[in-house]
């Protein structure tokens, strides 16, 4: 029995395990991938958002991240996907795909989140979602089309074109990206309002692309969750209050899933010590109580 398993090794989850292990507990954090990190294992770029990280990429970030909890000791299972998350009796059981069964008092959901792929399939000429992939392809010369209107539409749109792009409109159904990016591109190359979609020509608009790349934003990732009555927000993300606890008691919810800050390395990280913190008080009522019973058995003991 564990005093709490946290799903997902990425920033938010991993910073909430070591937190739970510098205060005392015996926290198991469970990881789909080989590695822990999360998306900063797709981040090629600098990530200069850690006031106390310098010149350090999103891979190197994950490494770190992972190399700090193995000097600390601490349970991590990799490479083991969850099959599934239920109450039970004194706390929860996860249940690995691969079979193995972890029961723990409390548990905490860091699963974080997947590029929403608006019903369209990835291939050579539909990218979806920012980071490696879209780090690796060639756009010399390519006429593009980014699908999507928030920041990282309008900031790939930039990458796009200096990585040599001949064309890259912006089609958008809202516009949400912030005032840095609005200044850098120009109108002419966003297209507002509704849009159709061909992803075999590729096209847009009945205009013909020769790559299309989906930036629709973000869902969270929790298919092991399904049968948990969970409170989700409109989008879907799970509802917390100040603590991090969702619905459900003792159960946490952390990071981008949650939506509770603007997402980020950062506030998911500080997402986990809010969470370690709410599950240290929770496990140390009882602890302080029956301390409490023995020292006043100890002052009126002949």
């Amino acid at each position: 029995m564990f005093d709490a398993v946290i799903i997902g090794g990425g920033p938010a989850g991993a910073s909430c395990a070591l937190w739970l292990k510098m205060l005392g507990f015996r926290p198991c954090l469970i990881e789909r991938r080989s590695a822990l990190g999360g998306l900063q294992n797709d981040n090629p770029y600098p990530n200069e958002w850690i006031a106390s990280v310098m010149g350090k990429t999103g891979y190197e970030v994950a490494h770190d991240l992972d190399a700090h909890l193995t000097s600390h000791s601490i349970v991590c299972r990799r490479g083991e996907a969850v099959a599934s998350l239920e109450v039970v009796a004194g706390g929860f059981r996860v249940t690995t795909e691969n079979g193995a069964l972890i029961l723990a008092r409390t548990a905490v959901l860091a699963s974080g989140v997947r590029p929403v792929k608006g019903g369209l399939s990835a291939s050579e000429q539909v990218l979806i979602g920012p980071g490696r992939t879209m780090f690796n392809a060639a756009f010399e010369g390519q006429h593009v089309a980014i699908l999507g209107g928030g920041d990282n539409a309008f900031e790939n749109y930039i990458f796009v074109r200096k990585r040599g792009a001949t064309t890259v409109h912006i089609y958008a159904r809202t516009i949400r990206a912030r005032r840095e990016f609005l200044e850098k591109v120009p109108a002419s190359d966003v297209r507002l309002g509704p849009y159709a979609v061909e992803p075999e020509t590729p096209a847009v608009a009945d205009r013909a692309y020769d790559r299309l790349v989906v930036l629709y934003g973000w869902e969270p990732y929790l298919p092991y969750a399904r049968d948990l009555e969970l409170a989700r927000t409109p989008r879907g993300f799970v509802e917390t209050d100040a603590a991090c606890q969702t619905s459900i008691p003792n159960l946490y919810a952390i990071g981008e899933l949650a939506q509770r800050m603007h997402p980020c390395c950062v506030t998911s990280m500080a997402d986990g010590i809010v969470a370690a913190k709410a599950i240290q008080r929770t496990l140390e009522e009882d602890a302080v109580a029956r301390f409490v019973d023995r020292v006043r058995g100890a002052v009126t003991a002949p």
